[in-house]
């Protein structure tokens, strides 16, 4: 017989059918420990990808908070000059006009440019005042404050009275501390923005909302705008950003100032509002008026 059909003794049979036996009883305890550390495999790695990830936003947010510190340090820089080279000049003219326009005359006319220099040179006197608020923020004033009257008074600031009744408010929040004149000065530029955007039409609508969410405060205006397009979100709160053709990009980047004073955020939500435009949400940290205060440790020394 050929060594290819010589069949295996007797003798080892046996043998070889038990180590198939023991091999087929520990072959499923084998795989499921496979699958087991497959799985434990596959859950680290998405853990890894998830701190990967985190840490790259935490890194990216990092990056953007020193940019906008280095072009907050340049522009404080420049509006120092701006304001010293500009405003004495400025206030003479002012003054010049508040005289003309209080002259004995019975030219209307003269008495009507004389009151646009006055208020020309206050809306120049502004620009500027602005520039220093947000290049080289103040300390807050911590006072406590009543949420009524902080959305109450915003709104009487706004510019163009006729436009504020086309605002609606929802105050639901208790009394909190916080710098009464810079979130008043927020809000308003919240509104106003809200009310630019619709460019004076018919039927603008703005909605302001001031709630408590847990440990924050949320302020948030919608508005029935046309809405910031995606691309532009990140860069709306920038100095000097505007998409209004008679904006100065100004107003939207004190209010991110100082939503940071107060250890908060403002951001322009990616979804439209309820009322189908944009929607700005400011956040600061809850602290009640009945408990002592504390100094956000973003503020300046």
């Amino acid at each position: 017989m050929s060594a290819r059909t010589r069949k295996a003794p007797a003798a080892e049979r046996p043998g070889f059918e038990h180590e198939l036996e023991q091999v087929a009883r520990t072959l499923p305890g084998v795989l499921t420990s496979l699958r087991a550390s497959y799985r434990e495999l596959e859950e680290r790695a998405a853990r890894v990808e998830r701190e990967l990830s985190e840490a790259n936003r935490d890194r990216l947010a990092l990056s953007e908070r020193l940019h906008a510190a280095d072009k907050l340090s340049a522009l404080g820089t420049m509006a120092a000059g701006i304001a010293h080279e500009i405003r004495n000049p400025l206030n003479a003219v002012r003054g010049f006009a508040e005289l003309l326009g209080r002259r004995d005359t019975t030219d209307a006319r003269a008495r009507a440019w004389a009151e646009h220099i006055v208020a020309g040179a206050g809306e120049v006197d502004a620009i500027i005042e602005n520039m220093l608020s947000f290049a080289s923020p103040q300390r807050l004033r911590i006072e406590s404050v009543d949420p009524h009257e902080l959305v109450r008074g915003a709104l009487e600031l706004v510019e163009g009275g006729h436009d504020r009744e086309r605002v609606r408010t929802r105050i639901d929040a208790p009394a909190f501390h916080g710098d009464r004149i810079k979130l008043r000065q927020a809000l308003r530029n919240l509104v106003e923005n809200a009310l630019e955007a619709q460019g004076g039409a018919r039927d603008a609508r703005v909605e302001v909302a001031l709630t408590r969410s847990g440990d924050e405060l949320c302020f948030q205006v919608a508005d029935a705008g046309p809405g910031v397009p995606p691309e532009l979100t990140r860069r709306i709160l920038d100095p000097f950003f505007t998409t209004h053709a008679d904006g100065t990009g100004l107003g939207l980047a004190l209010v991110s100032v100082i939503a940071r004073l107060h250890g908060g955020s403002v951001q322009c939500s990616p979804v439209p509002s309820a009322l189908g435009g944009a929607l700005f949400v400011l956040r600061i940290p809850f602290q009640p008026a009945d408990r002592p205060a504390q100094i956000p440790a973003t503020q300046p020394h």
